[in-house]
């Protein structure tokens, strides 16, 4: 099972690019990258892959999730509810300053510095 997800997860067609996890595959016939739950990324949602993928050492993939997520909420001009799965940007509906994202950012921006080689640091 773990095998099969991790081959969902690394597909282009469904999870995978510049901005995972969209919350609905990208070739469902109904995703919208702007509409809140078809397709948008969401930071705590990637958090809880990430925590999974760490708990089946599948760290390679767990820290490429991470380091997209920090990317994709670095790139804003304002920490958003979530980004289009598309674009990246903040949808107008998402709710700006948003206080999960940024704890999430907090959390992730830690687990990736103690994760550095000594000497990148």
């Amino acid at each position: 099972m773990i095998d099969r997800l991790i081959e969902h997860l690394k597909n282009p067609n469904e999870f995978s690019g510049k901005f995972t996890l969209p919350t609905v595959a990208y070739n469902d016939p109904q995703v919208d990258s702007q509409t809140m739950w078809r397709g948008p990324v969401w930071a705590n949602i990637n958090y809880f892959f990430i925590e999974a993928l760490q708990n089946i050492s599948k760290q390679e993939l767990a820290s490429k999730l991470r380091e997209q997520t920090l990317e994709m909420i670095t790139s804003q001009p304002c920490i958003s509810e979530y980004c289009d799965s598309e674009t990246g940007i903040a949808p107008s509906k998402a709710i700006p300053a948003f206080g999960w994202t940024a704890a999430i950012y907090i959390e992730l921006a830690i687990q990736a510095s103690r994760e550095k080689p000594e000497k990148e640091k």
